[in-house]
């Protein structure tokens, strides 16, 4: 119920990097194709476990509603809270604490404004993996650690984080350590040698994209973008958003200082989840990346889960059963509407936290306007692509979608970087081959509303959200394009 209630509030109005993924997943399930665009393969969706699964969801939807992206994230997502509901039930069974936990601990982590905000990127699927390694390691079954392991790879490269500090905390995983690494890699290894094979590099491209990325400033990395970037426009939605975080830390010093006096398994791999949740968030700072919404998912959904678990298992130990339980529903209560609230009406037109250039609806019209405009030519996007590649289902290229736009970057971060990692990079991209840029004889273009000239093919007003004041986008013909 949770998962099909997130999925129908936030169905109109996704963040444009969730449409990257959904394009994706679009052409794998309709022409059987790894690429953003029809027409070009490329390697640019971080998450290739969430794109089977959405183009899996799009195989299941096609029958009741076509081709309906939003519908095939709805499926995916509430199958996903369901298997991260049945490890988190297991979680509260080992402990000995009442199921209520569980519940709480789901709904304070899913009705976080920061993973609602980029519901159709892997944040859930990383939630999932979360809990599916915490239940794996506490029943002590290495072999099951290790696929789900693999998995959590294959959704994203960065839970190595989360897999090797939950096998260091769970002693069953601990002691036979040697099968887990070897289910991980049988079910890990086949995709990244094919990616790299056939693909042109085992990583997704978006590592290095990413990386490279300095648009936002120097006060606006990850370390600070919370308070620098996110909370001047969106304070409700962030303050809810690191509430639990917050409060998971505090859980996790006073499970730290019990298990000294009192071994314990669920303490143990409770403190697993927490460390790694910090550990993440503490890489990522040194990374110096962008501070993308869902760049702070993982660390808030390990910390919220460990305060609400934990707190469970330290009033275990001092009997109060109906305090749990009460905390338990008031948790459910209050978190519980704090994302609706602050995104009125439902289904809202864009999340809580938002940085687009223009809204959903206005990106979906302006892609499909695009589309029949330029037919069968290529278009330069203009910074973001995602809706308008779903929606125009033309060729429109950045570095997202063409590997021939994204080569002098690579070629700048292979140049950049130190010794080991340029060789590590080197080696990674020795088979790829993005061929000539081809010619683009259309360009899309940001502008001031302010300023009319000089006039393009077509130009549509844009209100950005709760970010930018009005701007216009204008599709222009090449040779009438100005720098």
């Amino acid at each position: 119920m949770l998962g099909a209630a997130l999925s129908w509030v936030s169905s109109r109005g996704l963040i444009d990097d969730s449409y990257i993924t959904l394009a994706y997943a679009r052409n794998l399930a309709e022409h059987g194709h790894w690429g953003m665009t029809p027409g070009i393969t490329s390697n640019a969706a971080t998450s290739p476990l969430n794109v089977g699964l959405l183009a899996l969801g799009f195989l299941l939807a096609r029958p009741f509603a076509g081709v309906d992206g939003e519908l095939a994230l709805g499926v995916v997502t509430t199958l996903l809270v369901a298997v991260a509901a049945g490890c988190a039930g297991y979680v509260t069974r080992r402990a000995a604490i009442s199921p209520a936990w569980a519940v709480a601990g789901l709904v304070v982590v899913l009705a976080n404004p920061l993973l609602v905000s980029a519901l159709g990127l892997e944040v859930v699927l990383l939630f999932t993996a979360m809990t599916a390694l915490l239940a794996a390691g506490l029943a002590g079954r290495p072999v099951v650690f290790g696929v789900v392991a693999g998995l959590a790879l294959l959704a994203r490269l960065d839970t190595v984080v989360f897999i090797v500090v939950l096998a260091l905390a769970c002693h069953g995983v601990r002691r036979r350590l040697p099968s887990a690494v070897l289910a991980c890699c049988v079910v890990a290894l086949p995709w990244f040698a094919a990616s790299w094979y056939w693909l042109g590099s085992a990583i997704p491209d978006t590592f290095v994209i990413k990386t490279n990325q300095k648009n936002f400033g120097p006060d606006r990395t990850y370390l600070r973008g919370l308070w620098t970037h996110y909370w001047p426009n969106t304070p409700v939605a962030v303050g809810v958003g690191v509430a639990g975080a917050a409060i998971g830390v505090l859980v996790l010093v006073v499970l730290v200082l019990l298990l000294v006096r009192r071994r314990d398994g669920v303490r143990a791999g409770l403190i697993g989840l927490g460390v790694a949740g910090a550990l993440y968030f503490g890489v990522y700072s040194v990374l110096g990346v962008p501070p993308y919404q869902w760049y702070y998912v993982p660390p808030a959904a390990a910390l919220s889960f460990v305060a609400v678990l934990g707190l469970g298992v330290l009033l275990r130990d001092r009997g109060r059963r109906v305090l749990t339980v009460g905390l338990s529903l008031a948790a459910v209560a209050g978190l519980g509407f704090s994302v609706p609230a602050a995104a009125f009406p439902l289904p809202w037109a864009y999340p809580p936290v938002f940085g687009n250039f223009a809204t959903p609806a206005e990106y979906h019209a302006i892609g499909a306007r695009v589309g029949r405009i330029v037919g069968d030519e290529r278009v330069q996007a203009p910074g973001e692509i995602g809706e308008l590649a779903y929606s125009c289902d033309c060729e429109i290229v950045d570095q997202f979608s063409d590997p021939a736009v994204l080569q002098p970057l690579i070629d700048e971060r292979i140049a950049n970087a130190d010794p080991v990692l340029a060789r590590l990079l080197t080696w990674n991209y020795a088979r790829r081959d993005p061929g000539p840029a081809q010619p683009t004889p259309w360009v899309l273009r940001w502008r001031s509303a302010a300023v009319k000239p000089p006039q393009g093919v077509a130009q549509w007003t844009t209100t950005a959200g709760t970010w930018r004041t009005k701007d216009e986008l204008v599709l222009f013909r090449a040779q009438d394009a100005t720098p």
